[in-house]
């Protein structure tokens, strides 16, 4: 028996109209003796078929037709096994519908008579004859092909007459001199009067553009191209007349006639308009959504490719604080001044323009076909005006600014999703910059997005490698000059020894709430080198370690938890902390405050309101936080000079006497400012003057020649 096997290359020339979308047929050939089968398979390799396999069982030319799905078979007739070429032909033309011609080298009557029973697509006689074989093969095909479109044309009618359930219309041609002419009615069965709501009687005998007034060209154009070519069409198409949606298939049945069967679709378009403005509108404002506003913006793209002349402008707006009227007014408010604000936008812009709604209190506006740039800056300007106004939201009038970031166009854009987001980092950039600014788009605006990006992406992995490490500033008292604490500060050392200052990643750090974990590692370390210190050099002298709780972290419901657990881990004293808060942070929201300060009262650890007199404080909640410090912001410091700056640091000095804290002034940079602070009466300072910032070796040096503590 000869194995069967699979060759997917093909040589020679495609042949042409053989059905196959022009590519070369897939020939099985089945044929028990090796020589004839080899040749078969050099024969046509050289006439550009492709051998779909190769095989001398009956029964495994059956499986294989089923598996490898060939478009003809080369089946010889006498074949050894359950199943010869005869029966084989059978069950591949009933079962799998493959064409089969017979290749033989016998002609008596008895083999012809019963192969033609199977009715074969042809016959091929060994030895094989290359030009009789080609012939055979697409005549085989040409024939096959033929069968199939006239099975298909059978099975539309039969479905075009099963449908009669559907409304139904046979038509006459009648020819105009000029256009498609106009159609008589021959015929209408009851399901198209139910339809329509029109009799029979009043249709059968009129013209179609009598029966509906306004009927649309297309239908009459359509209509005649079947009368004329004789193919069957499938359309939907709006019927104005009756205000209808149908699904139609007409053919022709007989030459100048054309029969329409007509589903009544009206309910499924309406559904898919709804649908499909749900998918492209947004539902609280009605605006376009993100995607369809992404289609806007592809298409002024492209206009602008097309157009030299052609100026469009994209503006990004985020309505500034939306978050505190969600959670002062309520969130039915907060919709409320959305479709407030979505309406003063669609009143501002022309009908070309589209404004879209992109996110909870972020808009879209797309300026095209406008005169310069400056005509869309003067519509920014607008519309920055027009949300200043007052809004009257759930009976009560408020106040709302928008950030809004500018790209003018043209420019070189391959995709929409980059312009927008050009926008939005303009946008950012104005926020950056306070509530209610405009920015237009530059380059340098994406390089440094893309620079803080890696910024976090190179924290996260700093975290992982354990880069960040402490720097600690002493803390002196003003009138002894003895050490009496210590400020932990982070630093960023790169794995190529680069020192990056904390200006540089703190911002990004509370920006991605990266934050929470460096304070959590600085608050731990700066334990654990507290402990290394009183076991050292310290001893049991009176010393306090210093450390910053950022906004992030101060938020944290587990925070007193958090500082249980670094100072029960270190063993450390829980009057040897003192946590610096900035003032802003405690006036946020001073009533969940202070619940979390009397408890870091309640272990043993000091309070200390970081950069006072930057921020709001009110007095009534100044005496009711029980804090033990005030720091003086190094700005009053720096600037004592000046009568103002002055007056103010030595009224903080004097109100923080009188609530019983001491103040620490940070800054301190001269001898002059030394010696001021000191008469002013200040407890403690730090700045460069005394000491710098410096690692924990440093330090330990520092302190063994000038031991802490003084009797003041």
């Amino acid at each position: 028996m000869i194995a069967h096997s699979l060759d997917t290359t093909c040589a020679g020339l495609t042949p042409e109209g053989n059905g196959l979308g022009g590519r070369s047929p897939r020939i099985l050939v089945v044929e028990d003796e090796r020589i004839v089968a080899l040749d078969l398979k050099a024969i046509l390799r050289h006439l550009g078929y492709c051998l779909a396999g190769l095989t001398s069982s009956g029964t495994e030319a059956v499986e294989m037709c089923d598996s490898l799905r060939p478009d003809l078979v080369l089946m010889d007739i006498f074949l050894t096994g359950e199943m010869d070429g005869v029966e084989a032909a059978c069950v591949i033309q009933r079962e799998c519908n493959i064409p089969v011609i017979y290749l033989t080298a016998h002609t008596d009557k008895v083999t012809l008579q019963r192969a033609k029973r199977t009715a074969p697509y042809g016959y091929v006689l060994k030895p094989v004859d290359e030009d009789w074989l080609r012939t055979a093969v697409e005549v085989a095909l040409f024939k096959h092909r033929t069968e199939q479109e006239l099975r298909r044309s059978e099975q539309r009618y039969r479905q075009l007459f099963s449908g009669m359930l559907n409304a139904f219309l046979l038509l006459s041609h009648v020819p105009a001199p000029a256009g498609p002419g106009d159609f008589q009615v021959l015929e209408a069965n009851p399901a198209f009067e139910r339809m329509t709501a029109l009799a029979h009687d009043a249709v059968v005998g009129r013209l179609l553009t009598e029966v509906f007034p306004g009927l649309e060209p297309f239908w009459l154009e359509t209509l005649c191209e079947t009368v004329r070519t004789g193919r069957s069409v499938r359309f939907e198409n709006f019927l104005s007349a009756r205000n209808m949606y149908f699904l139609a298939q007409a053919y022709s049945p007989a030459p100048g006639q054309v029969a329409v069967a007509l589903e009544d679709v009206t309910e499924r378009k309406h559904g898919e308009e709804r649908l499909r403005y749900r998918t492209f509108h947004d539902a609280l404002t009605g605006l376009p959504n993100r995607a369809l506003c992404l289609d806007r913006i592809a298409r002024a793209i492209e206009r602008a490719r097309r157009r030299a002349n052609y100026v469009y402008a994209l503006l990004f707006l985020d309505i500034d604080r939306f978050k505190l009227i969600n959670d002062s007014l309520g969130h039915l408010a907060g919709d409320e001044l959305l479709r407030r604000a979505a309406d003063r936008l669609r009143r501002e812009v022309r009908q070309l323009d589209t404004v879209a709604r992109v996110g909870g209190d972020e808009f879209v506006v797309l300026l095209e076909e406008i005169a310069s740039p400056g005509d869309a800056l003067r519509i920014v300007k607008a519309i920055r005006e027009r949300l200043r106004a007052p809004f009257t939201v759930g009976g009560r009038q408020c106040y709302v600014t928008a950030s809004l970031g500018v790209v003018l166009g043209p420019a070189d854009y391959e995709r929409p999703e980059e312009l927008l987001q050009n926008a939005t980092i303009a946008m950012g950039n104005a926020r950056a910059a306070g509530s209610g600014r405009v920015r237009v788009f530059d380059w340098s605006m994406r390089e440094r997005a893309k620079r803080v990006m890696d910024l976090e992406t190179d924290l996260r992995l700093g975290l992982d490698r354990g880069e960040f490490v402490l720097h600690y500033q002493p803390i002196f008292c003003l009138r002894s000059l003895a050490t009496r604490g210590v400020e932990a500060l982070v630093r960023w050392r790169r794995r190529d020894g680069e020192l990056v200052p904390p200006g540089e990643f703190i911002p990004a750090a509370e920006q991605s709430g990266l934050i929470i974990p460096l304070g959590a590692h600085v608050l731990a370390e700066s334990c654990r080198a507290l402990g290394r210190w009183r076991r050292g050099v310290l001893g049991k002298a009176p010393f306090f370690m210093s450390v910053n709780l950022s906004a992030r972290q101060f938020s944290q419901p587990d925070l007193v938890k958090q500082i249980v657990t670094a100072l029960r881990n270190e063993g450390m004293a829980p009057t040897d902390l003192k946590l610096e808060i900035t003032e802003s942070v405690l006036m946020e929201h001073p009533e969940s405050a202070m619940p979390k300060l009397r408890g870091l009262r309640e272990l043993g650890v000091r309070i200390g309101i970081d950069d006072f007199g930057t921020g709001y404080s009110s007095l009534s909640y100044l005496q009711r936080f029980p804090i033990d410090t005030l720091k003086v912001d190094r700005a009053f410091v720096s600037g004592m000079e000046e009568h103002g700056n002055r007056a103010i640091v030595r009224s903080v000095i004097g109100l923080a006497h009188s609530l019983g804290y001491d103040v620490v002034a940070e800054g301190i940079e001269t001898a002059a400012q030394l010696t001021d602070l000191a008469g002013l009466g200040c407890d403690l300072g730090q700045g460069f003057h005394y000491a710098r910032p410096q690692p924990e070796a440093d330090l330990l040096g520092l302190l063994g020649r000038m031991p802490p503590g003084c009797s003041c």
